[in-house]
């Protein structure tokens, strides 16, 4: 057994980044100093105290004391659990809820009380969740921590700010203002990827659980405070959580020392005998007896048959698809997330929300969106967002996703139609396709010709980047950008004109459909180009005998007339309506319309989505493109026909 642990330390040791050891001992061997400063002053403070008394007085505390006093500490204690079943979920640690809130307040029942706050806490939640590293562990008592004194120096500015007679008030208003800012930072700072910012629903849960905890610890004090005392709790809040903070900052076991003169600081018109023994009972309530049932809880260990974490899905299972834009994983900045069994979500994340994008995908016999569980898939969505501290948020999807989402309380918004054909049965000889063939014979007249023969990276970056200085810039998140490597996991039209590229065209590649993507020119090509790109892949889709040919979505404001008025016009920009000739374009292929949802719990909810989303299209994060081997494993796009080098001549 012995040989065991020391082994299990010394791998503890070696998992901790270098240098840490020394660093967590130097801020110890500082931290008991401090106390032991403090321990010093407070002796010399009650070298004249009449102890008798204070002995008295804490043996007259009465039975209905106790019992309140210990109702507030268990109410603190619910909300300390709580606090690390927050930290576990907003850095994804896979930890059940119920095993991260026991090793939480274990930790702290113990660590509260023979100091040393975050080797004690590691320790104890080490012992309490195997699964997860010292390091790991440490790191999430260090952030218990960060968060806690955060919290605390909020709760404390907002009381001393509204209590009359509270001390530090221009102090309290600094703090409170300097809260507003970082609480501004942590709505959008999610986009520094280094940082793993929380966001506002984790700031909000620790605050009020902070709040919860303080309060009621200072409650279980002021129940515990002799009646000829003659203390009203308002006068001892301010008082205990400066008192409570200092005990925290010193490091030393329970505060001990820095506590007893923080309060007696503030509190000098009080009788050092009835507050001394208040704080001894309290002590014994709040500190020996939660350590005492700690110590128990973590001799006994973790609990057994725990159930294992859900499997994450193979990427694989997008091969099943009925949408081939689920290729967009190839970017690199979306996921897959689980839908249940054998269901997935192309999925994507935000400050506040995790957004399931387009329909959840099925792996079952009949492949498609028909064989789908929606409200299965819906219902995964939600519990996984909750574990993450994210609102549940379905962006792009069809009537059947959409109606699901309703059925379990989501609000919906028709957010964009999706123009698609059947290729099978598209003709250019119809009367709906007349402004079509003038396209085509202009491309024609004009010497373009289409091809899918490899092109040199250099040209399609030159007519990449010649559309991005015209257009201000490329849109991400759901829209494809430009890279070399996603291109290769996608079917790739160009148009040449007397021998040189001029614009592109790139298609997802699925096993039901191809969805066009990229569309890149340069500033001058002839008219009809595009619709030239675009013939030339529904003509191959058509060999192939694929069912459905999408031309990807527009938004829904671009398909209705722009409303009068400024603000009203401003608003009806911002929404997509400016796309106009996007629509148009879509619009000469005589397409079938579909019409997209966004779905969410609620309307603030589908509002903040669609804040972040429209954040996300605008301002994409830098991109982190998959291999394109990594893709072709997991079978996204299908395999390129023998007539992939096949040239489409207009000339």
């Amino acid at each position: 057994m012995a040989h065991s642990r020391r082994h299990a330390f010394t791998l503890a040791r070696a998992s901790l980044p270098p240098g840490q050891w020394p660093r967590l001992l130097a801020r110890t061997a500082v931290a008991g100093l401090i106390a032991a400063g403090f321990i010093w002053l407070l002796a010399n403070r009650l070298s004249g105290l009449a102890v008798e008394e204070t002995r008295t007085l804490f043996l007259a505390v009465t039975p209905g004391q106790w019992i309140t006093a210990s109702f507030a500490t268990i109410a603190s204690f619910w909300a300390v659990g709580h606090y690390d079943g927050v930290i576990h979920r907003h850095l994804a640690t896979g930890a059940r809820p119920a095993d991260a809130r026991r090793a939480g307040a274990t930790a702290i029942a113990i660590g509260q009380t023979l100091g040393l706050g975050v080797i004690t806490g590691a320790l104890v939640r080490w012992r309490m969740l195997p699964d997860q590293s010292l390091w790991q562990v440490t790191k999430i008592t260090a952030l218990v921590a960060l968060f806690f004194l955060s919290g605390w120096a909020v709760i404390t500015a907002a009381v001393l700010a509204v209590l009359p007679f509270a001390p530090f008030k221009p102090a309290a208003l600094a703090v409170l203002a300097s809260f507003a800012g970082l609480a501004l930072l942590c709505a959008v700072a999610p986009r520094y990827r280094r940082v793993h910012w929380p966001n506002l629903f984790v700031i909000a849960r620790l605050l009020a659980l902070t709040a919860i905890d303080t309060l009621t610890a200072a409650f279980a004090l002021w129940a515990l405070c002799p009646p000829d005392l003659a203390l009203p709790l308002a006068v001892l809040l301010p008082a205990f959580l400066l008192a409570f903070g200092a005990g925290l900052i010193s490091g030393a076991p329970g505060g001990i020392g820095a506590f007893e003169m923080t309060m007696l600081a503030l509190l000098p018109h009080l009788p050092q005998e009835p507050l001394l023994a208040a704080i001894l009972a309290w002590r014994a309530v709040y500190f020996a007896a939660p350590a005492i049932l700690g110590a128990g809880v973590a001799l006994r260990g973790p609990r057994t048959g725990r159930n294992p974490a859900q499997a994450c899905p193979q990427p694989a299972l997008l091969a099943h698809a009925a949408r081939a834009e689920v290729g967009l994983l190839a970017q690199g900045h979306l996921t897959v997330i689980s839908g249940g069994y054998d269901q997935a979500w192309l999925a994507g994340r935000t400050a506040h929300c995790l957004i399931g994008l387009l329909d959840p995908v099925s792996g079952g016999p009949q492949a498609g969106t028909e064989s789908c569980d929606h409200k299965r898939a819906v219902t995964c969505l939600i519990d996984k967002a909750q574990s993450e501290s994210k609102l549940a948020v379905i962006y792009k999807c069809t009537a059947r996703t959409a109606v699901a989402a309703r059925q379990l309380g989501h609000v919906l918004r028709p957010i964009a139609r999706e123009a698609w054909l059947d290729p099978r049965s598209f003709a250019l000889n119809t009367p709906s396709h007349a402004g079509l063939r003038r396209k085509l014979r202009r491309a024609a007249v004009a010497g373009v010709s289409v091809t899918t023969d490899p092109q040199t990276p250099d040209d399609l970056a030159r007519i990449a980047n010649e559309w991005t200085a015209c257009h201000g810039g490329e849109r991400g998140f759901s829209m494809g950008r430009f890279d070399p490597g996603y291109l290769a996991t996608q079917r790739l039209y160009v148009a040449l004109l007397a021998g040189k590229p001029i614009a592109f065209a790139s298609f997802h590649v699925g096993k039901y459909e191809w969805t066009l993507d990229l569309m890149r020119h340069t500033s001058t090509i002839p008219d009809g180009t595009m619709h030239a790109l675009v013939m030339a892949a529904i003509a191959d889709a058509a060999a192939l005998a694929l069912p459905r040919f999408s031309l990807s979505a527009v938004p829904f404001a671009a398909l209705r007339p722009a409303p009068k008025g400024w603000f009203a016009g401003c608003l009806h920009s911002l929404v997509g309506g400016h796309q106009t000739g996007l629509a148009r374009f879509k619009s000469g292929f005589a397409p079938n319309w579909q019409t997209l949802y966004l779905a969410a719990p609620h309307r603030p909810g589908l509002a903040l989505a669609a804040t972040e989303i429209a954040r996300e299209v605008h301002y994409p994060a830098a991109l982190g493109v998959a291999s394109h081997d990594h893709h072709a494993q997991y079978e996204i796009a299908t395999a390129l026909p023998s007539w992939h080098r096949k040239g489409y001549d207009y000339s």
